[in-house]
């Protein structure tokens, strides 16, 4: 090597890294682009992941919520504060005193239906001519079950029967008496309907208010704007399928159904009753979906069985399972993007069962 070579071979040096050529710098961006595209990728598969567990979450909260809902419900059927006596038989399935003017028929309904306190619906193909003045033919899922619970209200609501709600509708009950009433007595002073009174021979007996509860199906949860029944427009134009309560309920001194949605994503419900022998709290080995009007009052115990649906769809799913609903058989496959899952509980009627043992 020369001299004059040694001389320069560092200004040549620095002379070549003074910047890139277009071949690296084309290169540096596809690298970069791979890795900012690798990243993109990561980001939006954790956070499709996320979304799924996040469904997944609210559909097991749905169904376990539901079931545990309903379980307590039919708990608490055919309570009716300090009576334990005998209910008079019936021959066809009541009534509901929906949306009616006449005090007369209501409290007639009322005393016939307190000897069931739970009536089944087994799968109608249409609303029950019994329930048509409170659920309207649209808001009812065809194929799933209906049930009603009767019973007294937990608290004794008014204290005194001089404080009783117009239109509604009371039971006052001792051990061994029980009175039925629509609103306030005509004569609080001298009572000429609420007559019971407690072991002081003075003071009357509690009022608690008779609770009618109504559970079902429904094909939205929220209506469209302006809308009174379930549309293709519910729900921002998904509906979703939904547990709802109608509750009879007092308005302007008469009495009405309150819709109450309750959970939604509950696409089926199918109910098996167990019956038991007349003068038996223990029902049978088999569960029947649809008992006889005599075998009602011997309902003991009632498995339900609840399909739950996720409320948004899932890329890529396609549903291809079926789903046992006990006794009712098996449903599906649906061949949609929603999850689901069959949610399986056995309730005891607690309170007529009790009082045969």
């Amino acid at each position: 090597m020369t001299a004059t070579s040694a001389r320069t071979s560092p200004t040549l040096a620095r002379r070549r890294q003074a910047g890139l050529s277009l071949v690296e710098l084309m290169i540096s961006i596809v690298i970069g682009l791979l890795l900012l595209a690798g990243i993109s990728s990561l980001i939006a598969a954790q956070s499709g992941a996320r979304g799924e567990l996040e469904k997944s979450a609210r559909q097991i909260e749905n169904g376990r919520y539901a079931l545990t809902l309903m379980q307590d419900e039919i708990q608490h059927a055919g309570y009716f504060g300090q009576y334990s006596g005998a209910m008079a038989a019936l021959s066809a399935l009541p009534s509901l005193p929906c949306n009616s003017a006449a005090n007369a028929a209501i409290l007639t309904l009322l005393e016939s239906s307190l000897a069931l306190p739970l009536q089944g619906y087994n799968a109608p193909a249409t609303v029950p001519a019994e329930l048509t003045n409170c659920l309207p033919a649209a808001n009812f899922v065809a194929g799933t079950d209906i049930l009603v619970v009767r019973r007294a209200e937990a608290t004794n609501t008014p204290a005194t029967v001089t404080n009783a709600q117009a239109g509604q509708l009371y039971l006052q009950t001792t051990p061994d008496a029980l009175k039925t009433g629509v609103g306030p007595d005509p004569t609080p002073a001298t009572p000429t309907v609420y007559t019971l009174v407690q072991k002081n021979n003075t003071t009357p007996a509690e009022l608690r208010r008779y609770v009618a509860r109504i559970f079902y199906i429904s094909p939205c949860n929220v209506y469209a704007a302006g809308a009174t029944a379930c549309s293709a427009a519910a729900d921002n134009g998904r509906p979703v399928p939904t547990l709802k309560r109608l509750d009879l309920s007092v308005s302007g001194g008469l009495v009405v159904a309150t819709e109450t949605p309750l959970v939604d994503g509950i696409q089926n419900m199918q109910l098996d009753y167990g019956v038991a022998a007349a003068t038996s709290a223990v029902p049978g080995d088999t569960y029947v979906t649809a008992p006889a009007v005599a075998d009602w009052p011997n309902v003991m115990a009632v498995q339900i069985n609840l399909l739950a649906r996720s409320s948004e769809t899932s890329a890529g799913k396609v549903d291809a399972k079926t789903y046992s609903m006990g006794a009712a058989g098996s449903v599906g496959p649906f061949s949609d993007a929603y999850k689901r899952h069959v949610y399986t509980a056995l309730a005891r009627v607690v309170n007529p069962s009790s009082r045969r043992e």
